[in-house]
């Protein structure tokens, strides 16, 4: 079980979770439009070995902005921050998807802060423009509509099918979609990061463009076998969706594979036997945990 608990700076409140454990710290940062409470799973494990902490990243969960500033490097002072506040002189650190950049700044700006890389599902260039395409032939939008948000079952529906189709729901993901989302009085839903915030961290995410060869530290690079899984099965949009990961993103993984393998000094890449971008976490738990620990113990 962890501590849930918050530091408050001049301009932003960040709130973590902490399920401490012994050895050296180990800190989880969630991806775009997710919350700590994601990592339940894997950091229950994880904390057998490491001290494990994950927080919210501002405009995410209950960490709030007194700004409308979401680049990378604000973002990289909030990890430093929580760091600096936790007494943290070097740690390990998990990027999921977008906090690759976060990540990867960090150990550019502050090698001696950083002992161990790992982008989980983070191996990708979000400034490419393979990930315009990706968004651009996406068949259903990633973001709920007015209907899906009458209410936190009908939105609960939505959430399943479209990112995590491929499991059944579990208590982490309820975790999840509690701290993404605000219940008005007549039931209806809106999310955490809200629009407005979501598209400032949607531009950041995708201008920040990554320079591998000024990481000094050893970076663990790990995929799932595809990114998405169709949240339907009508024959037209499974098509696009297949069409999508043999055209689009299998390329686009394989280039990003070839960067990380060129300009990386030090890195091992593994592949998660099941799973996608999003349910790899759950599906390859015992892969996931056992590749970490090796990694972070050699």
């Amino acid at each position: 079980m962890y501590q849930e608990a918050f530091i408050q700076g001049n301009d932003v409140r960040l709130q973590y979770l902490d399920w401490d454990g012994p050895g050296q710290p180990l800190i989880l940062i969630h991806g775009f439009g997710d919350s700590p409470f994601i990592f339940e799973d894997i950091a229950s494990s994880l904390k057998t070995n490491f001290r494990v902490i994950a927080y919210s990243r501002r405009g995410h969960g209950k960490s709030v902005a007194n700004d409308s500033d979401y680049s990378n490097s604000t973002l990289v002072s909030d990890l430093l921050f929580l760091l600096d506040s936790l007494k943290i002189e070097k740690a390990n650190l998990l990027g999921w998807s977008w906090a690759g950049n976060e990540i990867t700044e960090f150990a550019i700006r502050y090698p001696e802060r950083t002992n161990k890389l790992i982008y989980f599902e983070s191996g990708y260039d979000l400034s490419e423009e393979a990930f315009k395409n990706i968004l651009k032939t996406l068949p259903l939008s990633p973001f709920a509509d007015s209907l899906n948000l009458r209410s936190l079952d009908k939105y609960r529906e939505w959430y399943h099918k479209f990112w995590f189709a491929d499991i059944d729901w579990n208590p982490s993901l309820e975790e999840n979609l509690k701290a993404t989302t605000e219940v008005s009085s007549d039931g209806s839903v809106t999310t955490i990061p809200n629009d407005t915030v979501s598209k400032l961290i949607l531009e950041s995410g995708m201008n920040y463009r990554r320079d591998y060869k000024m990481i000094q530290a050893p970076a663990l690079v790990i995929y799932a076998k595809q990114f998405f899984v169709p949240p339907v099965k009508d024959d037209h949009i499974v098509s696009i969706y297949t069409d999508m990961e043999k055209n689009i993103i299998n390329p686009w993984r394989l280039s990003n594979m070839k960067k990380l393998k060129t300009d990386l000094k030090n890195v091992t890449i593994k592949e998660m036997p099941f799973g996608s971008h999003s349910s790899a976490i759950f599906l390859s738990k015992d892969s996931l945990v056992a590749s970490i620990n090796s990694f972070l113990n050699n």
